[in-house]
């Protein structure tokens, strides 16, 4: 039998493509699934099957049988956003230049792709080999599972095939479009969980350019918090090559939190989440979607390509999610054997070294080959040398993609704590490592970290010989080993990207790879906040945008800046701005613009003289420099002001000089006006769109990737609004300096409440409707009330009960009929 994913696509009808775009750019938007749900389209089904969709797009699908409900979930993603799950699963087999072309990024400070060509990414990505990793394990999948996701790949397929060459209007710019295989679905999950893990590889390398570079005396006082205790006996010899992986990808985390029973106004556990994932390109990352067939009923937000709730309610429990931040990476010097590059010395003897080169398809008809050698401790990525002159390789955790997959499916399912448990195990042996906040609605809720975790023999930070015992992995920690925390006596859990446990710690990485305390910190003390909570308190938890650790952090600037008090120059009215400023990041504030960019500033500052030009941008670029910045403040006997002070004098100068550099960038963006001025004029307007405003510095600027283009990339936009929050505030934003101003990049693009009171229904908001197509109407429909931290209700309602109905068609074996 031919297979969907066999078969060749309709070729691309371009005239009609651009005749789609030009009624999208006109302002013409279409209700209703494109293509069309009928029963030409869609797979073959095994019964009867329901579509509803309602006004805001969400999808209700209720099948006979489970493989049918997974069947229409693909059909589904595959109209609605085909182009996100193309990209990522490009880019999991090291293939993007295939859909793009081999052109080179400009060099930029803070960009993502900085003076990278894509054959850069593709080289680093490729080694890793997860195609071939996803295609063997789909071949070991449980039967049950591998159906779910053969139904699912026969739906993205059906959906491509109806669109008759009308495809997505980003397919005039991008390559030619191919079928998509079962074995893409466990790509899909590999490529995901591996751009979330590379903040932690970068954290190691800059860790080890800083030891390279100033040696481990300072090095332990940049980095207090590392385990020296067990720091490697190697010899040093200068810095390296500096490598690094092409794309920065900037990580702000993501929140989660439940409360018991007890500390319930209902009665009933309450769990929300709001995963901080990439707010552009749009559609948002989580598709919501409901799915019931006989036995199970399940509703939330499914990863993007393949069929798993990353958080959801199913009647019985509610769960999400965000990342745990294990180390995930080991980084080794291997010293090659006396005359023979092929070998290496191992622990045990020598090892083999391999050599690789491919040639590979690029688009427009060119090609691109890309080279790299292996060995049983990782990747060696061409010119990634140690400062010994030593090669430098990379080793990544593997996984079981198909054991994960079968394991998010038995959770969809799941009715009962042990289920939910037993797929968690299953989930263990996956690409993500995920904070796994849970309960049920007969009380019991928790904390469990899944994802695999070498078993070390020491930390992960440390660069290390290949040859050492001490580096070596002896297998996996079980699941029953994990860090967990169930039915806590405080009768509340939380999780931020940070240490949820310090006494469980030690498996999962070093202090160095987790994100600081502070969303944690503002979490929890919410939390205690009150007795009980209820949808509301949660609601106004997600909202909340008070950066609790910026107060003392602003008196240590203030302190610093105390030359300008009183002055009435715009660094004197800037200071009193500062020294009034409540600590929080809303719209209208200019104090927090102030204090964002003059801490922005003194820690480049603060970088460059402490680790000059080469490594200095490195780590001001890292996810630790901040951190490190705001440990010297907070503290006036800081050994590391001594290194400092030495170097380039009294720290009150450094900070007088970030104070007047921040206070340029805002003026370049606001103009150069009094800052206290603009902050009483702002404070007085709650909706301050000029002079000197947080909210006119930080923008959340949406589109798909049409919307990038000049000139008529403008029409396309779902949402250009002020954004809130900072990189640590409950409700984040992590934003990419454009020139012009911030735009948020990373946030908290959906969100969800269930209280277990009612099980049946829980609360939503997404950065974006479920399309990635401008032409339709549940394209941008959700940004707005998302962007006001507006929630709405949806429930596990009957096919017949579903409110707001704008589309209803019933499909099965002989036929369809719609309504």
């Amino acid at each position: 039998m031919t297979r969907s994913h066999d078969l060749p696509l309709p070729r691309k009808r371009r005239l009609a493509m651009a005749m789609r775009l030009v009624a999208a750019l006109a302002g013409r938007r279409v209700r209703g699934t494109r293509p069309a749900l009928t029963a030409n389209a869609v797979p073959a089904l095994h019964g009867r099957v329901e579509v509803v969709r309602d006004v805001r797009g969400i999808p209700h699908v209720y099948a006979q049988h489970e493989r049918d409900a997974y069947a229409l979930l693909g059909f589904l993603q595959g109209a609605d956003r085909f182009v996100l799950l193309d990209l990522i699963r490009h880019l999991g087999a090291g293939r993007v230049c295939e859909l793009l072309g081999n052109w080179r990024a400009p060099a930029r400070g803070e960009s993502l792709f900085s003076g990278r060509a894509i054959a850069d990414l593709d080289g680093f990505v490729r080694p890793l080999d997860f195609e071939a990793a996803s295609h063997a394990d789909l071949a070991t999948m449980p039967a049950r599972a591998r159906s779910c996701v053969d139904a699912f790949a026969e739906g993205v397929n059906a959906a491509l095939r109806a669109m008759n060459g009308v495809y997505p209007a980003e397919y005039l710019l991008l390559g030619r479009g191919r079928a998509w295989h079962p074995a893409d679905c466990l790509l899909a999950a590999r490529t995901c969980g591996f751009v979330v893990s590379l903040v932690n590889l970068d954290n190691e390398l800059v860790f080890d350019a800083v030891r390279g570079h100033v040696g481990d005396e300072v090095a332990r006082r940049i980095y207090p918090e590392a385990p020296w205790q067990h720091v490697p006996d190697l010899e040093r010899h200068g810095e390296g090559t500096l490598p690094e992986p092409p794309v920065h990808v900037p990580s702000a985390g993501s929140n989660n939190w439940a409360v018991a029973a007890t500390r319930s106004a209902s009665g009933a556990p309450i769990v929300a989440n709001d995963p901080h994932v990439p707010l552009v390109p749009l559609p948002t990352y989580w598709y919501h979607a409901h799915l019931e067939w006989p036995g199970a009923r399940v509703q939330g937000g499914v990863f993007p390509g393949y069929p798993a709730f990353g958080f959801g309610h199913n009647g019985h429990l509610a769960w999400g999610c965000t990342t745990g931040f294990r180390d995930g990476w080991d980084l080794y010097r291997v010293h090659r054997v006396p005359g023979d590059r092929t070998r290496y010395r191992t622990s045990t003897g020598t090892g083999a070294i391999r050599t690789h080169r491919e040639k590979r398809p690029a688009r427009f008809g060119r090609s691109v080959t890309l080279a790299w050698e292996s060995c049983e401790h990782g990747i060696l990525y061409p010119g990634w040398k140690h400062d010994d002159g030593a090669d430098l390789a990379v080793r990544y955790v593997p996984s079981d993609a198909g054991r994960y997959l079968a394991g998010y499916l038995a959770l969809a399912a799941s009715t009962t704590v042990n289920e939910h448990r037993a797929a968690l195990a299953d989930m263990n042996e996956g690409p993500f490592d995920f904070n796994h906040v849970y309960a049920h609605k007969d009380g019991h809720f928790g904390w469990e970290l899944f994802g695999r975790l070498p078993r070390r023999r020491r930390d992960g930070l440390f660069v290390r010989d290949a040859h050492d015992p001490e580096a070596q992995w002896d297998g996996f920690l079980d699941f029953s080993e994990m860090p967990k925390r169930l039915n806590p006596a405080e009768g509340a859990i939380a999780t931020a990207n940070s240490i949820v446990d310090a006494a469980q710690i030690g498996p999962i990485a070093t202090r160095v790879h987790f994100e600081p305390r502070h969303r944690q910190d503002r979490i929890e003390r919410l939390l205690a906040a009150r007795a009980e909570h209820d949808v509301e308190s949660f609601r106004a938890m997600q909202a909340d945008v008070t950066a609790e650790y910026a107060p003392p952090l602003r008196d240590a600037l203030v302190l610093l800046l105390a030359r300008f008090q009183g002055e009435a120059s715009r660094e004197g009215r800037a200071v009193a701005s500062l020294a009034a400023w409540d600590g929080s990041f809303p719209i209208e504030s200019a104090a927090a613009a102030i204090f964002f960019f003059t801490q922005k500033s003194l820690s480049e500052r603060v970088a460059q003289v402490l680790l000059g030009p080469r490594v200095g941008p490195r780590f001001a670029n890292s996810r630790r420099a901040i951190p490190r910045l705001q440990r010297l403040l907070a503290d006036s006997a800081d050994p590391l002001r001594a290194d400092i002070e030495r170097a380039a004098g009294p720290l009150a100068d450094l900070a007088a000089d970030a104070l007047r550099a921040g206070l340029d960038r805002i003026a370049s963006i606001c103009g150069a006006e009094s800052e206290a001025d603009s902050d009483a004029r702002s404070h007085a307007d709650s909706h301050a769109d000029s002079g000197l405003s947080w909210g006119r510095i930080q923008r959340a600027r949406f589109g798909t990737l049409l919307a990038e283009l000049p000139r008529v990339g403008t029409r396309l936009v779902a949402l250009d609004a002020p954004f809130p929050g900072d990189d640590y505030t409950v409700s984040p934003s992590r934003s990419l300096d454009e020139g012009k101003r911030l735009r948020a990049f990373v946030g908290a693009t959906s969100r969800f409440v269930c209280d277990l009171a009612r099980p049946d229904e829980a609360w939503f908001a997404h950065s974006s409707g479920p399309s990635g197509d401008p032409g339709s109407a549940w394209h941008a429909n959700l940004s707005a009330p998302w962007s006001r931290f507006e929630l709405y209700r949806s429930a596990l309602w009957r096919a017949d009960e579903v409110p707001d109905t704008v589309e209803r068609v019933v499909l099965g074996p002989s036929g369809t009929a719609s309504s």
